[in-house]
C-alpha cells in the first residue's frame, strides 16, 4: 500500500493524489464499505440529526464534513474550519455534489489567541505523505503526537491566520451548535478552550481525537469541569468511561453534557 501511495503521488502530484484518494474514500463510505475500520464515521448519522447545526474543526478533505452535512440534511447547517489552502480546495470539490445543503468553509486555524500567521506543515512519515497528520508548528509550544518525529520530514509548509474559536462563532453569528467534531493533531488543548463560551451556551456533543497525555488531560479536565461526561464508541453504542481511562484508550472520545444525557440515552449503553 505504501508503494502504491508513492506511485500515485508521483503520477498525479500531491493535489491530484489527494483529490483521488478522498473521492474514492467518500464513495466507499457512501456504499457502506469499511464500516468496521471507520466505525466512528458511520456513527455520525446517529449523532447528527436532521436540522442540526454542526462544526467540523480540522475538516481536512471533507471526510467528516460530507457525512455530517448529509446527516444534518437541507434544514441543517455545517461550519467547517480547515486552515490548509490545498486541503480547502479539495474539500470544496468533494462537497460540491451536495446541492441545496447549507455548508460553509472557513480557511483558518483556531487557537486561544488570534494571530496573523502561524506555520503549519504536512509531514512525510516513513516516506509517505500523511495529510491526516498536518499540524501547527509553533516553536513556543511543544505538542505531543502519536507519531515518532524522528521518522518524519516536512512535505509542505503553510502560513495561515489563526482565530479565536468564540470570536469566529460570533463573527459567523452562530447561535446554535448541536455537535462538534475536532481533530487537530495535538492542538485540541488550545482549540477547545477557545470555544469556552460557545460550548457553555450551546452544550453540544463533542467528538474529539486526542493524542498525547498532556493534550488528553487538558481537554478532559476542561470539559469535565464544564459537567461533561466522557464516552467511547463500542459495539455501535457509547460506553461511559472515567477521566483516567483516557490515557489507556486509543480512539476518539465523545463528550456529552450531563443535562443532555437523558435525551441522548438511545446512544448510550446501559
Amino acid at each position: 500500500m505504501k508503494f502504491i501511495r508513492k506511485i500515485l503521488v508521483k503520477v498525479f502530484g500531491l493535489k491530484g493524489y489527494l483529490r483521488l484518494v478522498s473521492k474514492v474514500y467518500i464513495i466507499c463510505i457512501s456504499y457502506g464499505l469499511m464500516r468496521k475500520k471507520y466505525s466512528e464515521l458511520f456513527f455520525i448519522k446517529k449523532l447528527v440529526k436532521p436540522g442540526d447545526h454542526v462544526l467540523d474543526i480540522g475538516a481536512n478533505l471533507a471526510y467528516y464534513s460530507f457525512f455530517m452535512t448529509v446527516s444534518a440534511g437541507k434544514k441543517g447547517k455545517l461550519i467547517a474550519v480547515e486552515p490548509i489552502p490545498l486541503f480547502a480546495e479539495v474539500w470544496k470539490k468533494n462537497m460540491r455534489s451536495l446541492k441545496g445543503y447549507d455548508y460553509t468553509l472557513v480557511n483558518c486555524a483556531l487557537g486561544n489567541e488570534p494571530k496573523e500567521k502561524v506555520k503549519m506543515s504536512i509531514p512525510i512519515v516513513d516516506g509517505i505523505v500523511r495529510h491526516g497528520l498536518t499540524k501547527v508548528v509553533d516553536t513556543s509550544t511543544t505538542l505531543s503526537t502519536s507519531e515518532n518525529d524522528s521518522n518524519s520530514t516536512v512535505a509542505l509548509s503553510f502560513e495561515v491566520p489563526m482565530k479565536n474559536g468564540d470570536s469566529l462563532m460570533q463573527e459567523l453569528k452562530i447561535d446554535r451548535l448541536d455537535f462538534i467534531k475536532c481533530d487537530v493533531e495535538g492542538f485540541e488543548q488550545y482549540v477547545i478552550p477557545s470555544l469556552s463560551t460557545t460550548i457553555q451556551q450551546q452544550l453540544p456533543i463533542l467528538q474529539i481525537e486526542l493524542s498525547g497525555n498532556e493534550n488528553r488531560s487538558a481537554v478532559a479536565d476542561f470539559l469535565v469541569n464544564l459537567s461533561y461526561d466522557i464516552f467511547i464508541l463500542k459495539d455501535d453504542l457509547l460506553n461511559s468511561i472515567q477521566k483516567n481511562d483516557i490515557f489507556s484508550i486509543n480512539q476518539d472520545f465523545y463528550f456529552i453534557h450531563q443535562t443532555k444525557i437523558e435525551q441522548s440515552k438511545y446512544l448510550i449503553k446501559h
